[in-house]
């Protein structure tokens, strides 16, 4: 450990599956930085209103306890005991205080002076976190989208098409361009494709950033320790804790149509260029036009579909702040 305090909470985020479970394992794994698991305090808890009184406090302690990423960090009764005494001493709590005791709690179990958290999407609401958290810094991850949206396919909690899985990374890449001017000295952002090409030089600039010094601990292989997620609900995350694979880029090349690459790409706009992504030129042939329009035409049915299932589920009007995809 160093003696100076490394630039904390640390916030990192990115579109799913873009590479923020590796970025916040390495960076956990540096001694003076503790990443919590997702908490998705901000996407699944925070209504958008101030907490009132303890009634409000203890609504919020209960969405949490209901994220499986908070359960993983298998705090003891006396160690939610103890958040629940250290936030009635303050006289207003806020959103700030409650998440802040969890994750400081969390991290009270490592020697680590620093901490913070990862939940990808909690990006969207950048603006707000960093009004709540003043001394916040957030670190981005951007992959190749027609890459996400391969890995996107496979994931059990995936319910969006392919067109909306697009246009979600077209969404969160502008994000990214706006807070890297309206937050700047507080927000970084990278490449996934740079880290697995380059992680020692990345890794580099991440630290300098956040003034701690690089460690060679984030570099190591991490099979045989233990991670902040359970691999039987999330088998998706274990490649997180093994060593750096620096040609996991471009499957889209031999696993995506050309009908599907050509969709993503389109949608995705000259962001995808501006990010250093290649576009193969296109021949605009009838059946590659055919096959993009049925595409089009099954995900605005699914899309529908999607819709109508969840008003008359009620699940357009949950209260509670499950997860739904470990329910379906």
């Amino acid at each position: 450990m160093t003696d100076s305090v490394p630039r904390h909470p640390v916030f990192v985020v990115g579109m799913p599956r873009s590479g923020t479970t590796l970025l916040s394992s390495l960076l956990g794994a540096h001694p003076d930085l503790v990443i919590a698991p997702e908490t998705h305090y901000f996407t699944r808890c925070w209504t958008g209103e101030a907490i009132r009184g303890w009634a409000d406090v203890e609504r919020m302690l209960d969405r949490l306890d209901q994220q499986p990423g908070v359960r993983d960090m298998a705090l003891s009764d006396e160690e939610w005991a103890t958040i629940r005494e250290r936030l009635r001493t303050l006289e207003a709590p806020t959103h700030a205080d409650i998440l802040g005791m969890l994750l400081h709690t969390y991290a009270a179990q490592t020697d680590a002076s620093a901490w913070g958290e990862k939940t990808p999407d909690h990006l969207r609401l950048v603006p707000e976190m960093a009004r709540q958290f003043p001394e916040a810094v957030f670190v981005a991850i951007i992959r190749d989208p027609r890459d996400v949206c391969l890995s996107l396919r496979s994931m059990p909690w995936s319910r969006s098409t392919l067109p909306e899985q697009a246009w979600t990374w077209r969404t969160y890449a502008a994000l990214v361009d706006r807070y890297r001017t309206d937050y700047d000295g507080r927000f970084f952002d990278l490449r996934y494709e740079d880290l697995i090409g380059d992680p020692k030089s990345v890794l580099r600039d991440v630290c300098a950033f956040l003034e701690m010094p690089f460690h060679e601990s984030m570099l190591r292989s991490r099979e045989q320790e233990a991670q902040p997620f359970d691999a039987e609900r999330e088998p998706w995350k274990q490649n997180s804790g093994r060593r750096i694979d620096a040609s996991n880029r471009e499957k889209w090349r031999t696993q995506m149509p050309e009908a599907e690459r050509v969709l993503v790409e389109w949608i995705a706009g000259r962001r995808l260029s501006a990010y250093g992504y290649a576009r193969p030129p296109v021949e605009w042939r009838p059946p590659l036009v055919g096959q993009i329009l049925r595409r089009l035409g099954t995900a605005a049915l699914r899309w529908g579909r999607r819709t109508v299932h969840n008003l008359r589920s009620g699940h357009a009007f949950r209260d509670d702040a499950a997860p739904q995809w470990m329910e379906d």
